[in-house]
């Protein structure tokens, strides 16, 4: 009888301590998740293009809460009325993202979008797009977007699960001014169609 009470109780402090080591390792992973990373920071030369979507700076870091997290700065304020056109496509700054493993971003189409567009004269709306083929891209998932009080800065938040959790991706950024399509309408950064690779996980 003893023996068997010894036995029970020593299967209890080995579930007590397998307990407290899934306990450590569940906050472990929980603070890695939590931890934000270096901010990838990219700047451009401004009056590099004409009109008021003109690229400064972008910088993209994984958040706290696991969102990936872009901050775009204009070199002049914007509101949501720049984005909009009286003919033609209305404006907007985009991430354009590629998340297969090896891609060849010089002969390809980025797989996802990331952009910032005016939902009307007063607000900003932010979205995550899927491209697949000659198509529109079709918009998969929403984006937070909130705009600082000098009108110069945007930040996006979007979720890792909306580019379909690859291990890193390589993406651009590019503003297209409200109403044209020509080359010189578009700012970008990196310039010449160079990208940036940035590690999720």
């Amino acid at each position: 009888m003893c023996a068997g009470f010894e036995r029970s109780r020593g299967r209890a402090r080995l579930f007590a301590a397998t307990g407290v080591a899934a306990a450590t390792v569940a906050v472990v992973v929980c603070a890695a998740f939590a931890a934000t990373s270096k901010p990838l920071v990219l700047s451009d030369p401004r009056a590099d293009v004409s009109g008021p979507l003109d690229l400064a700076r972008v910088s993209l870091q994984r958040a706290s809460d696991g969102r990936l997290r872009a901050a775009v700065s204009f070199a002049a304020k914007i509101t949501p009325r720049t984005l909009l056109a009286s003919s033609g496509p209305p404006g907007s700054a985009c991430l354009r993202i590629w998340t297969a493993v090896n891609p060849d971003p010089a002969a390809t189409r980025p797989d996802r979008l990331v952009c910032i567009t005016a939902r009307s004269e007063d607000e900003l709306r932010g979205g995550v797009y899927e491209v697949t083929g000659p198509e529109l891209p079709k918009r998969l998932a929403d984006a937070s977007v909130r705009r600082s009080t000098t009108g110069r800065n945007v930040v996006i938040r979007f979720t890792q699960s909306s580019l379909g959790r690859p291990r890193r991706i390589r993406f651009a950024v590019e503003a297209t001014q409200p109403g044209c399509e020509r080359p010189s309408c578009i700012d970008t950064l990196p310039d010449a169609g160079a990208v940036k690779g940035f590690r999720l996980r």
